[in-house]
């Protein structure tokens, strides 16, 4: 009996070319989203994720990660921007992080206007979700009227809430608007 060993030079090659196929290639982990009404929050998306997206109905991507970020990003991954530019998102980066780049107003407006003009469904993104969680939280707010403890405690999936102080001391706290007379409610 003679044995072929031209298909396994085929198989093996094709591993080689495709190390996605390899058994010791971990698999794609799901990016995990917190769903706000058409808003998705969620930590940094892969190249796979954003397709995924687009298919799903997401048609913008507002992302919170600053130009240093998205630098470093791109020496190992992908570059976002121009894989969304080449998904047909909507897309916006508005930096928010560290010392150069605090939260501001200027950002929340962006980030109302961006869902003023899509009908779609929004990634609201940072590195890890928490950020995107506060923004989302502070459009909750102010937008949606919902009340600051309701908005915060809504990031609990994202870990964003319980807040640390909370998780620390064991205290339950309360957010309440500052000057507003809480007995008033």
């Amino acid at each position: 009996m003679k044995i072929r060993r031209f298909p396994m030079l085929v198989l093996l090659a094709a591993v080689v070319h495709f190390p996605a196929w390899s058994a010791d290639a971990p698999a794609p982990v799901p990016l995990k989203t917190v769903a706000r009404d058409r808003i998705l929050i969620a930590g940094q998306p892969s190249q796979l994720d954003l397709e995924q997206l687009r298919q799903q109905g997401v048609s913008s991507i507002f992302n919170l990660r600053t130009s240093a970020e998205m630098d470093d990003r791109k020496q190992v991954s992908y570059d976002e921007a121009a894989q969304a530019k080449a998904l047909a998102y909507d897309y916006v980066q508005e930096p928010v992080g560290g010392a150069d780049h605090p939260f501001r107003p200027e950002v929340l407006e962006a980030f109302k206007a961006q869902l003023d003009r899509t009908e779609g469904k929004v990634l609201l993104h940072c590195a890890s979700g928490g950020r995107a969680g506060v923004l989302y939280a502070a459009y909750a707010v102010k937008y949606l009227g919902h009340d600051p403890d309701e908005a915060m405690r809504s990031l609990e999936p994202l870990g964003g809430w319980p807040l640390p102080l909370e998780r620390l001391t064991g205290i339950a706290l309360k957010i309440e608007r500052r000057g507003e007379d809480p007995a008033a409610r």
